[in-house]
């Protein structure tokens, strides 16, 4: 079995990716090496994710996988995107709201990158939806998106698909692996 590190300190993250792995795909045993990477200041994410692999690879020099994902309001060119995290401390709940008063479309967009030292190679995943004001914003404290996040197709948010069986159809994150999957198994 070949060992790969997730590097994230999430444990929101590494959660979902763990159980992907031991649902979809044992021949990995995925661990998690807890690291938070400093992030380029870029709305690029495809050149954001490149720079956290490198960073990442001089630190654990084993083979790995991080991800970088955002939400991106179809109102606005590439935002919050990389900034997701840092737009929701700043703004909260409500002031997303406000500024998505127009047009609440949106999409999740992560990158997945997996390096070895000698190769690097992207995978995305992209879930479609819009932002919603739930009666409940309970949702996972370390994905707050999740909790007003609505998918096209479905009635419920992501913090509410989380844990059925429906999660892995709108699963970003998931989708991104499974393109990893298919590509690892040609190596």
């Amino acid at each position: 079995m070949n060992e790969i590190y997730y590097v994230t300190g999430n444990g929101g993250k590494f959660e979902e990716v763990a159980d992907f792995f031991a649902k979809k795909y044992s021949k990995i045993d995925i661990k998690q090496y807890a690291l938070n990477i400093d992030e380029i200041q870029s709305l690029d994410q495809k050149a954001v994710i490149r720079d956290k692999v490198e960073k990442a690879f001089t630190k654990v020099h084993k083979p790995l996988l991080l991800d970088d994902g955002g939400i991106f309001f179809d109102a606005y060119n590439q935002f919050p995107g990389t900034l997701s995290k840092f737009v929701f401390q700043g703004l909260g709940f409500k002031g997303l709201f406000k500024l998505l008063e127009d047009d609440n479309r949106a999409s999740f967009i992560l990158q997945l990158a997996y390096t070895d030292g000698i190769q690097t190679q992207l995978f995305e995943g992209v879930c479609k939806g819009t932002i919603i004001k739930p009666n409940n914003l309970a949702s996972h404290p370390e994905l707050p998106f999740t909790a007003i996040f609505k998918p096209n197709g479905s009635d419920r948010t992501l913090a509410e698909l989380r844990y059925t069986a429906d999660f892995f159809q709108y699963s970003f994150r998931q989708q991104a692996l499974m393109k990893f999957i298919a590509w690892y198994e040609t190596q």
